[in-house]
């Protein structure tokens, strides 16, 4: 009976669904509002790499959220990030010479299968993600 309780147990546990993580790379301006826009995604488990912008090309995260646009063509161009994945989700800070930069964001290959990491991506061109960002003293676009 105990054998038969045990491998039931295994079973259950290989089938119940287990909840992605999520790494996020972004640059050091826009990192204290990730965890924000995680909690109200409903994104449960998000890992967060602060870089500097020429660093973010080369992070091993599921998700890049940069100021320079170019990285993201980079990181598409090289077949890193998914083609279709390019999103513009802000400007850059009000008030800073940045303010009228797109803060472009792309989803790495690793992240085509990672239904959070598609989720957030998503979420992130939500109204709810905008009022957020514009909240932080990001523009919206």
């Amino acid at each position: 009976m105990k054998r038969l309780s045990a491998a039931v147990l295994l079973s259950l546990t290989l089938s119940l669904p287990v909840e992605a993580g999520i790494v996020v790379a972004t640059d050091a301006e826009f990192a204290p509002l990730v965890p924000v826009l995680a909690e109200a995604s409903g994104t449960a488990d998000v890992e967060l790499l602060i870089l500097p912008g020429a660093a973010l090309k080369g992070a091993e995260a599921d998700l890049i959220l940069g100021a320079d646009g170019a990285a993201a063509d980079h990181l598409i161009a090289s077949g890193e990030a998914l083609a279709q994945s390019r999103i513009t989700y802000a400007m850059g800070r009000s008030g800073t010479d940045a303010a009228l930069l797109a803060r472009d964001g792309v989803l790495m290959q690793r992240a085509a299968e990672n239904e959070a990491a598609l989720a957030f991506h998503a979420f992130l061109l939500t109204p709810e993600a905008w009022d957020l960002i514009v909240a932080a003293g990001f523009g919206a676009h």
